[in-house]
């Protein structure tokens, strides 16, 4: 992975909530390509720090590179910035009061990206790309919690990003949706997609993501491929971990 260009370069990333330092001096990069694994114990500051790369929870210091440009300039047009990283949340985000087939078209089309009939013909293609063709007329009322969930994936490949944050995708799901969830992720990690996922997925982790982060005590503790870091981790925090979740 190492001849990938990189998209994004993280530099002394820090963020508190007031008193409490949440984040402390991270640095890491993200290559093109690659399936990044976040892991950790229940509030560590994963989802902070993924949530931190496109600004959704704003650093106190720290600069995050992506695609040469230092987001966290005050100059940087930020929702520019997000229509190339793309976000898929734990609570699916779909508005109810429209239809999956809108619910995808109405980014592209509202950012004026692509005509009306492009987006449609886009939505209809990444409909059948997550097994949901004959669901484009319903509503995300009528769905089950992982069809929701390939209709928010479904969204976000249709602003063509260059990289795709996921923010625990599968934990507010029943553990039978859980396996039709991973299975487009594992897709989109075969086409290339370059994803970022914090994950409670072990299984995730060690079978498709390229590298696997741990972070606990406000920092990333180990950072190596799954093969490494689930049979031989270094860290003693992270042997811990692993003896409980495995």
């Amino acid at each position: 992975m190492q001849d990938k260009e990189v998209l994004i370069e993280i530099k002394d990333l820090c963020k508190s909530y007031g008193e409490h330092l949440v984040l402390d001096r991270i640095n890491t990069q993200i290559r093109k390509g690659e399936v990044i694994a976040i892991v950790g114990p229940s509030g560590c500051g994963k989802s902070t720090f993924l949530r931190s790369l496109n600004l959704l929870e704003k650093p106190e210091s720290g600069s995050i590179i992506f695609e040469g440009t230092d987001i966290m300039d005050k100059n940087t047009n930020i929702n520019q910035v997000r229509q190339k990283i793309g976000m898929v949340f734990q609570q699916f985000n779909l508005f109810p009061n429209m239809t999956v087939k809108e619910n995808i078209m109405l980014a592209p089309v509202k950012l004026k990206v692509m005509s009306k009939k492009d987006a449609s013909d886009k939505a209809d293609e990444l409909l059948a790309r997550v097994g949901l063709a004959d669901k484009a007329d319903a509503y995300p009322g009528n769905l089950s919690g992982g069809q929701k969930q390939r209709i928010a994936i479904a969204r976000t490949m249709a602003m063509n990003p260059d990289v795709i944050l996921f923010d625990e995708p599968t934990s507010a799901l029943d553990p039978e949706m859980v396996g039709e969830v991973l299975e487009i992720m594992k897709e989109l990690a075969k086409d290339g997609m370059t994803m970022i996922v914090v994950t409670h997925e072990m299984g995730f982790a060690k079978d498709v993501a390229t590298r696997v982060l741990f972070i606990d005590e406000k920092n990333i503790q180990e950072d190596s491929e799954p093969k490494a870091f689930f049979e031989n981790p270094k860290n003693q925090r992270l042997k811990e971990f692993l003896s409980k979740v495995r």
